[in-house]
């Protein structure tokens, strides 16, 4: 899979003048500006014509489809279009010639049927048009990739986690995404396997050693993270997995005698922990919107002046600025529940953040916030402290879990379109 968007372009009407052109010219330029790999059909006049340019251009495997209407009495076409693309759809009709009305008709018909469909309408030299089509962009790739992603599910939901609850059925009718799930004698086969070959684990062991801050007091429980980390990398690209769902604190050290932190000194692939499916998802939602990994943490404290407090054992070392900010080193927590695991602990940059949380036994809500990551500390595990925008009081309000995705930068409006299509509502504290 390309990690690039591809749009595929469908002018609708006659280039029959030289302003039509122009106008259609200047819209297909302003993808130029855009990360975006750009397949363009020839203008289609009518349902027979768009049919077959439909066909086409799925099979290209877009992750949104642009639909240029040149002139009116357009609509139908237009609707055809878009019931027949399976990728979210941006229609933006050039100025002049009737054709915002045929859109404008044709979009209301759309929303009706509940078609991920938007309508953008502003000349191709406004300054702000760039900034809302790389949101538009950026939600689409997100939504045409959450439909091809698979999910990793090792062992059961932690007991703990009650309001996490899923149903495979639900969360792919949702999403598009297959949750398959995986045997811990998989891992323990694969795993016995590779110890006949350890020339991968010692060159990944000195590169980490070599980038990171290690305790070489630690090395035979790195080497054995390193290994199950290696396992699950090898199954991911074998079964083409996205993500994993680790049941890391009773399934994973009861089995293995060990968790899978140490997945996150490469982002091979997302990883969510206690079995959480939700958050996994969430996680590679982030993934696909920025092209960064996120950081999740565990509710720890909210004080009266709505100064949040997230804990967690690790994060991605990516979310590090320098690679020596990240520290490899033995989890507490682990000790306490009687294993021994090294962890990934990055240190998290200062600014502005996005929170979220997906809830509800039909995956249909979200709990959206935003912040400034205030402070940031390593030890024992992985704190992070948040001043959050909103009302303390409004926040504690949508709290239904524990899990938090913390995601830098604002990435709001992407989060709220990418729901709309959906079918997921938001609340926003």
């Amino acid at each position: 899979m390309t990690n690039n968007t591809v749009i595929a372009i469908l002018p609708i009407g006659e280039l029959n003048s030289d302003p039509t052109r122009h106008a259609y010219e200047s819209i297909i330029g302003v993808f130029n500006h855009l990360d975006t790999i750009l397949v363009i059909a020839d203008p289609v006049s009518d349902e027979t014509g768009v049919g077959h340019s439909v066909e086409k251009l799925i099979g290209k495997t877009p992750d949104l489809l642009l639909i240029i209407p040149l002139r009116g009495l357009s609509a139908q076409i237009i609707e055809k279009a878009v019931m027949m693309s399976q990728v979210p759809c941006l229609i933006w009709p050039i100025q002049g010639s009737f054709a915002l009305p045929s859109s404008t008709l044709a979009i209301g018909a759309l929303r009706a049927s509940g078609i991920p469909a938007e309508l953008f309408y502003a000349p191709p030299d406004y300054p702000r048009s760039i900034e809302k089509l790389q949101s538009i962009t950026r939600a689409a790739t997100a939504f045409s990739r959450l439909r091809k992603s698979r999910i990793g599910v090792i062992g059961k939901l932690f007991p703990n986690l009650v309001s996490c609850r899923y149903d495979p059925q639900i969360v792919s009718a949702r999403f598009g995404t297959a949750v398959i799930p995986i045997d811990f004698q998989e891992i323990r086969d694969s795993l016995q396997r590779a110890r006949h070959n350890l020339s991968e684990v010692e060159q990944l062991h000195q590169e980490i050693a070599s980038s990171y801050e290690a305790n070489p007091d630690d090395t035979q429980f790195l080497d054995a993270g390193i290994q199950l980390h290696l396992v699950l990398k090898q199954i991911a690209q074998e079964q083409k997995i996205d993500g994993f769902v680790a049941e890391c604190w009773s399934g994973f050290p009861k089995e293995l005698g060990l968790n899978p932190c140490l997945g996150f000194i490469e982002d091979e692939y997302s990883l969510a922990c206690e079995g959480d499916v939700m958050l996994c998802i969430s996680l590679m939602i982030v993934r696909y919107l920025t092209g960064a990994s996120a950081y999740n943490g565990d509710l720890f404290d909210l004080d009266l002046d709505g100064f949040l407090t997230l804990v967690h054992c690790g994060a991605p070392a990516t979310l590090a600025l320098y690679k020596k900010d990240v520290v490899l080193s033995q989890s507490q927590l682990a000790k306490e529940r009687g294993f021994v695991t090294v962890t990934c602990r990055p240190k998290l940059e200062k600014g502005t953040v996005t929170l979220f949380r997906f809830y509800g036994l039909d995956c249909d809500k979200m709990h959206l916030a935003s912040g400034e990551l205030l402070a940031c500390e390593q030890s024992p595990s992985l704190k992070v402290k948040i001043g959050i925008t909103g009302d303390r009081w409004d926040f504690l309000e949508q709290c239904f879990g524990n899990h938090y995705v913390v995601v830098a930068g604002d990435i709001r409006k992407e989060l709220k379109l990418l729901c709309k299509w959906l079918g997921i509502t938001v609340f926003e504290t």
